[in-house]
Formats: structure tokens, C-alpha cells, sequence
């Protein structure tokens, strides 16, 4: 079956043509024993049988000379065989930033077991040195090299542990391990001191908080409400099932790959005394949720409505009748005008490997392999056209992703909470809000009034300061308003 070629070309950064591939279908094969032969001295017959198990999507690494790297490969098909959970994302993140080691290596000629007694000539401390000086030109983020640095120490420590390496190379040091400790609270507000085991190639990647971002899932932007207009104006005259996705995730706060695996089905429900469906989601809900986080997500009447005559309307229908499970009621809300969804969910995973087993599930449909889908649609969609719509008006318009979204929502209902319930009652507003956003730790929650309060005292401050200070700053401004240049 043929390959599917990584987007990512060599890297400019390295003398290296290596490079990462995905694997439509990845089988396991297994030895089956057929019987013996007449002769005792020969060995009995057997064949190699696919295992009806497949993966897709799996991660392949290739050397610069065209072969699959070995030691490479075997460690992710090691990984495969031992854990329990797939995700193809996953994968190919690890492959990815194995990938980067690779062409480090190919570049400098060094061999991956480069280990003399000066540790300042390991490759992997090198390489180390090598992910610093790129974050110092900006070339890679700083919690980028952290990750790839900390991928390549999980790669020694297993391949090591598991001995899938030659017995001469057992004894060598690529890292020494360090043992932290770090002071936790439970939940009962009792400090405890946790042994963590770290290496001595860390790099550290504390860097002073962004007091625009909040962390969620990401760093994430929450746009302003004159913000938020202009991205829905914008939208206006965008197709509707993006209008549609767009809206879900700014009035429910759902994250991409919940918005896009919801099912028709998910709107049957009825509507609460508030007028909003309580819609579940998460493991057992063939809708998906960071980790399988089972969940309530509040969805409007208004919304809902119309979501109900988009899932009826003529290009809906049309989706529907090219996808996987075609007319069945548990399809999916948004399909591509090929019939994909925008985002693949887990329950599809299994459901297409149920055909592939038995001939059966998915509608009653073939299971023809199709292209894993991660939002990367949605994302070139905003990229390639909303955002350059914008800006023909708002040039000045900062880029947003679609996850700011989530973020967008968090920061309205927490300013609408605290204006209808009072500042007074700011502890129930946050687990409010907590329990909207299904975040497992209040302090991911707390972040969103911190910011809140951040940008209005700056805003206070900044007013201040600069109407007393520029009083006497000599500057080139034509004109002053209330002590400030206007061109500032």
C-alpha cells in the first residue's frame, strides 16, 4: 500500500535529506505454523499472517539514504506493542522530533551511540547545545526544544531498558538521570513533596507569563468583544457549516475536536427551563473530549435550531450520502463537501475496524481507508481566508486561532457571571465557570479572572502614567492629546 510523504521536507537548519512518512495502515504480522515437513531436520512450515489489528496513519522514519532508520522504527513499534491507547498525533509528534535528532546526526556525522568519556562531545549533549542556539535565533521555541530534547532521553532510556540495542552499547551514558522534588497540594490543601525523576540535558523552558495568553490547552488569546464581532461579520459571507462550527465553539466554549464530531443524534435532546440543551459529551458519547473527559456542554436554543435545519438542509444531506455512515442517525454534524469529517473521531476509528473484522458497524458501510482528519481544514480555513478577509478592512487585526475561541467564550461568561451575580461572589462565579469550561484544576480557571483583572488595571495604569509622564518627553509628535502623542 503506498505511503503517505510527511509535509515536512528536510530541514534547512540540518544537512540531512531524512524524512518522516505515514503509513495509510499499519498490521502487525504474526507466525503461523502450517505443519512439519517429512524430513526431522527440516523446520516446520509457517507463514507470516497480518493481524486483523491496523493502525493508520502510523509514523515510518526514512535515513537520508532512502532506508527506514532501524532503531528508530523499532523504538515506535516497541512503544505500539506496549501501550494500550493509539493516536496517530501522537506518533507522529514523537517521530517528528526523533526526526530532528536524526538529521542533527546526519548533519554532523555523528553516530547516535557518539558517547567518549567527555561529555561535551556526546551527541546528545550537543545536540542539546544545538536545540539552544536555535531557540536563541528564533529558529524553534523554547518548549519546542524542550520536548524534543526530553523525546530523545525517553528514547535512550527504553530502547536501553528494553535492550533493543546491541549489549556494548548497555553501559554507555547519554544523560545523567536527576531526581527533583516538588511541593504539590492535594485536595485537601495538605503540601506534600513528590520525587520526580529529570535528566541533566533539560532545558529549561520557564519563561515569564504572556499577559495576554491564557494557559488552556495552549496559549490562548481571548479576542474582546469588538474582536469577536469582526471575526462573526467576516463570517458572514463564509459557508455555512464553518459559520456554524465558528459559533458552537464561541457560545459553548468546545474545544476543535468536540466541535467537530458532534452527531446529528447530540441534538435530540430537550431543551432545559433555561432554553439550552444539555448535551453529553465525551467517552461512551461518540462525541470527543481532551482525554475522554466526560462532560455537560451547554448549548443554546437558538443554536441548536438551527443546527437541527443545517443537519436536514440539500448540501448536508449530500455530505451524509458520501461519508462513512452515510444516512445513519449517529453521523456526523459537519462533513466536508467529499463527505470526510473535519475532525476523525475515536468511536469512527473503531467502528471502521469493526468492518474491516467483521463486515459490519459504520452504517453497514465499506471501510475504505480515508485520509485521518485533525481540524487541519479548519485551521488553513482561517489562515487562507477568513483572516485575509479581515484584514481588508481591519489591518491591523492580530492572527487568533480557532482554540481562542474557547477562550474568547471563558473570559464572556465570566465577566457576564460576575456582572449578574456581583464581585462579591467571585468564588461561586469561578467554579461556575470551572465546571463550564470541564477544567479538572480551578487553577486553569483562576487564570481567566487574573487576566480580566490584568487588562483592566493595565489599562488603568497605562492611562495614567503616560498622561503625567509625556508632559515632559521631547518627541517629534505633531500633536498632543491630553499629554500623550497621538501617534503613539
Amino acid at each position: 500500500m503506498a505511503d503517505k510523504t510527511s509535509k515536512k521536507q528536510p530541514c534547512a537548519r540540518y544537512d540531512s535529506l531524512a524524512r518522516r512518512i505515514l503509513l495509510p495502515e499499519f498490521r502487525f504480522q504474526r507466525v503461523h505454523f502450517t505443519g512439519h515437513v517429512n524430513t526431522h531436520l527440516a523446520p516446520p512450515l509457517q507463514e507470516f499472517v497480518a493481524d486483523p489489528l491496523s493502525y493508520r496513519n502510523f509514523p515510518v522514519i526514512i535515513q537520508g539514504n532512502g532506508e527506514p532508520w532501524d532503531i528508530g522504527n523499532l523504538y515506535l513499534v516497541h512503544k505500539l506493542q506496549t501501550e494500550i491507547n493509539y493516536e496517530s498525533r501522537t506518533y507522529r509528534g514523537i517521530a517528528d522530533h526523533l526526526l530532528d535528532y536524526l538529521r542533527f546526526s546526519e548533519s554532523e556525522g555523528l553516530d547516535i551511540f557518539y558517547f567518549p568519556v567527555n561529555d561535551r562531545l556526546k551527541i546528545t549533549y550537543r545536540y542539546r547545545q544545538r536545540l539552544i542556539d536555535q531557540a536563541v535565533l528564533g529558529q524553534i521555541g523554547l518548549g519546542t526544544g524542550t520536548a524534543r530534547i526530553n523525546a530523545v532521553v525517553k528514547f535512550y532510556r527504553e530502547i536501553m531498558r528494553c535492550r533493543l540495542v546491541d549489549e556494548n552499547f548497555l553501559g554507555v551514558e547519554p544523560f545523567k538521570d536527576v531526581y527533583k522534588y516538588i511541593s504539590t497540594l492535594n485536595n485537601y490543601g495538605i503540601a506534600s513533596a513528590v520525587k520526580v525523576q529529570s535528566h541533566n540535558l533539560a532545558i529549561k523552558s520557564r519563561v515569564s507569563s504572556e499577559p495576554d495568553r491564557i494557559s488552556d490547552g495552549g496559549k490562548l488569546r481571548p479576542l474582546d468583544v469588538e474582536d469577536q464581532e469582526i471575526v462573526l461579520k467576516s463570517l458572514l459571507s463564509s459557508s455555512r457549516e464553518y459559520q456554524l462550527m465558528f459559533y458552537f465553539a464561541l457560545f459553548t466554549g468546545a474545544r476543535i475536536q468536540t466541535v467537530c464530531t458532534l452527531r446529528i443524534s447530540s441534538l435530540s435532546g430537550p431543551l432545559d427551563k433555561d432554553g439550552m440543551l444539555r448535551l453529553k459529551i465525551g467517552m461512551g458519547t461518540g462525541v470527543d473530549t481532551k482525554s475522554g473527559k466526560r462532560m455537560v456542554l451547554l448549548v443554546p436554543g437558538w443554536l441548536v435550531n438551527d443546527l437541527k435545519i443545517y443537519s436536514k438542509c440539500e448540501d448536508s444531506l449530500k455530505r451524509q450520502s458520501r461519508s462513512f455512515y452515510r444516512d445513519a442517525g449517529d453521523n456526523y454534524l459537519f462533513l466536508s463537501k467529499n463527505g470526510n469529517p473535519y475532525y476523525t473521531s475515536k468511536t469512527e476509528l473503531l467502528d471502521r475496524r469493526e468492518v474491516q473484522r467483521y463486515g459490519s458497524g459504520g452504517g453497514g458501510h465499506n471501510a475504505d481507508l480515508a485520509p485521518l482528519q485533525d481540524g487541519a481544514a479548519i485551521r488553513q480555513f482561517i489562515t487562507e481566508i477568513l483572516l485575509p478577509k479581515i484584514y481588508l478592512e481591519h489591518a491591523d487585526f492580530q492572527k487568533f486561532t480557532f482554540h481562542d475561541l474557547r477562550a474568547s467564550f471563558g473570559i464572556n461568561l465570566l465577566e457576564s457571571e460576575l456582572d449578574a451575580r456581583g464581585e462579591g461572589r467571585t468564588t461561586e462565579v469561578l467554579e461556575y465557570v470551572q465546571q463550564r469550561l470541564g477544567h479538572s484544576d480551578k487553577k486553569t480557571t483562576l487564570q481567566y479572572l487574573n487576566y480580566k483583572s490584568r487588562l483592566k488595571w493595565r489599562a488603568s495604569v497605562q492611562g495614567k502614567y503616560e498622561s503625567r509622564l509625556f508632559k515632559y518627553v521631547n518627541t517629534s509628535a505633531v500633536s498632543v492629546v491630553a499629554g500623550v502623542p497621538s501617534d503613539l
